[in-house]
């Protein structure tokens, strides 16, 4: 989160990301900037429906006032969550997220709203669905306008458990798909008899991931190239210490490759943005660079203070405008 700072400006709105596994918040000035941040491993699988209300009171303590709202996004609005919250249908302008936070009833002093997820029809024409990613898009929305490259309609990769696929184009979302890659090699990865008894390391094989994207383009299909990572060691044409990785490249490079045929207007001028973890992005990267295509780097964690940023920012003038009338 190189781009924030924190400051001592007075504090305009707290943002929350509440994920699976962890929790933050950000005590946040009208600019936009990080004045405090506070963390907890209380992630929604590990609560139940009504245990988020004091867990969010006793991580913000001081922070719990009335002329701070809380935005929260991501899975505190799914079904197991805090409260489910309807998504919003695709397709639809990111910034009229504002107009649509889902606003709870609360002990709490300060007024909490969450942010929907949106819904829509991936490339399969079958539906598909997104939490916390929708705002990560306007965070990229920021990013781009802070570089006055506001008109740009970059195709947005999303990695992570569930990778998502996102074209904007002029500020809308219309489709977007989602891949289970991270959830399908982390189950390979862990319990399969692919890498059953081999080594696991610590920094990419970089080679070995190579090797992997180049199976996933040859025929045969991903069932077939998944296990060519077990034969291929069977037989010695991969190391006990390459295993892992060629496995990671098989997989992202379906999910790249798959990716990419079903969109025909992706070229080599086509601005491509992926907003994770860097490791994971990294990897990403790597695979797209393999298809002779470019890429741009945001962190996942930026995308989603900008985005918060943005979303209050549209609410106050949602607010004020309701006001004046």
């Amino acid at each position: 989160m190189a781009a924030f700072h924190f400051t001592e400006e007075k504090a305009s709105f707290i943002a929350v990301d509440w994920g699976t596994t962890n929790l933050r918040a950000f005590l946040m000035d009208q600019q936009g900037q990080i004045q405090a941040q506070r963390d907890s491993h209380l992630g929604m699988l590990k609560l139940a429906s009504g245990e988020f209300e004091a867990v969010l009171s006793e991580l913000l303590a001081d922070w719990l006032t009335p002329d701070l709202p809380i935005y929260m996004a991501g899975m505190v609005g799914s079904r197991g969550g805090w409260q489910e919250v309807p998504y919003q249908q695709c397709p639809i302008q990111l910034d009229s997220l504002a107009e649509h936070l889902f606003w709870l009833t609360t002990s709490l002093p300060n007024p909490v709203a969450i942010v929907p997820g949106l819904q829509g029809v991936g490339m399969s024409g079958y539906a598909d669905v997104m939490r916390g990613e929708e705002t990560q898009l306007l965070g990229i929305m920021d990013w781009l306008a802070s570089q006055g490259r506001e008109q740009e309609t970059p195709l947005c990769c999303m990695p992570g458990t569930h990778c998502k696929w996102v074209k904007i184009i002029h500020g809308s979302v219309a489709q977007f798909s989602t891949c289970i890659t991270g959830e399908l090699f982390a189950q390979l990865n862990d319990d399969s008899s692919l890498v059953k008894d081999l080594p696991q390391a610590k920094v990419l094989n970089e080679d070995a991931f190579h090797k992997g994207l180049l199976a996933s383009q040859q025929a045969g299909g991903v069932l077939h190239h998944l296990f060519s990572a077990r034969s291929r060691f069977v037989c010695g044409e991969l190391g006990a210490e390459e295993v892992r990785d060629y496995l990671s490249g098989v997989v992202i490079g379906h999910d790249v490759n798959d990716i990419l045929l079903s969109q025909s207007v992706v070229d080599k001028n086509t601005p491509i943005l992926i907003v994770g973890s860097q490791a994971l992005s990294a990897r990403y990267a790597l695979a797209l660079s393999f298809c002779d295509l470019q890429s741009e780097f945001l962190e996942a964690s930026e995308a989603s203070i900008r985005g918060l940023k943005r979303l209050a920012s549209r609410q106050n003038a949602v607010t004020s405008g309701a006001a004046g009338a």
